[in-house]
């Protein structure tokens, strides 16, 4: 097989971020891109002060941590800042899920002794810990820069609020739960910068959101000149996680339709 039909995902700190079961998203990459005849290439960064090899990555997954972990999130990549801006430049892919995301805003304030913590600034994008942890579900609408609008469900379980100073970076518009900032919410889910994802949608994302999964896979087969016909396709049908996405939306529905009061 040759080179460039390798995918490879490379997925920091697994045992490390690892809240809410969301390695189901590495997964998930493997199996839609096995199924699109691709090798399938998972690397693991087992340790904050093992290094990252750019070169060899497509994706970097980065799923949930405790909010403890965000700190050396920050100093490691930090280290290989240049590295990391070179990939991010070069539309290389970031996927970064739930509380993780504040590695990537400008500051995080945390609780104990009030202390502020300065962080990789990709998002502007201020973050605070919160005293009470947060759970609903989410439902939104996630346009890609070219291709069909994609209807994308999960669950938030937030111990961190967001609070985006550049509304355009939002990757999104609610159309039910809190995304970003559960303190006031502004309707805003996530961010985006290039291909540099955050959401707070767990499931896992990718697991509930297949079609989210092979967007990605596509944005980077499509970077080394290669796509798929409708025979190849074909095999993806997600017809089951189809359904799930009905009962899903129609529960979201009467569950609103009750906080409303009708």
């Amino acid at each position: 097989m040759k080179a460039n039909k390798e995918l490879n995902i490379t997925w920091l700190y697994p045992d490390i971020l690892s809240l809410h079961g969301d390695r189901g998203n590495v997964l998930a990459l493997k199996r839609i891109g096995e199924a699109l005849d691709l090798k399938v290439n998972i690397n693991r960064v087992d340790a904050f002060e093992d290094d990252i090899d750019f070169e060899k990555t497509d994706i970097l997954m980065i799923n949930p941590g405790e909010v403890k972990t965000i700190k050396p999130i920050v100093e490691n990549l930090q280290r290989q800042r240049k590295d990391l801006d070179k990939y991010i430049e070069s539309n290389g892919i970031i996927l970064i899920i739930g509380t993780s995301g504040a590695a990537f805003g400008n500051t995080l304030h945390l609780l104990e002794n009030d202390e502020t913590l300065d962080c990789l600034g990709i998002f502007d994008m201020e973050s605070f810990e919160k005293d009470k942890i947060y759970g609903n579900d989410m439902f939104y609408y996630f346009k890609p820069e070219q291709g069909e609008e994609m209807q994308i469900v999960g669950s938030e379980i937030s111990i961190i609020d967001f609070s985006l100073n550049d509304k355009d970076q939002a990757l999104a518009k609610l159309e039910y739960g809190r995304g970003n900032n559960t303190k006031t919410p502004d309707g805003l889910e996530g961010a985006r910068v290039k291909n540099v994802f955050f959401t707070n949608a767990l499931g896992p994302l990718l697991v509930k959101n297949p079609w989210f999964a092979l967007y990605l896979i596509q944005t980077v087969m499509n970077g080394k000149e290669i796509t798929f016909n409708n025979q190849e396709l074909s095999k993806l049908d997600f017809e089951m996680e189809k359904k799930a996405l009905g009962a899903i939306r129609k529960f979201i529905t009467n569950k609103e339709l009750i906080e409303k009061g009708i």
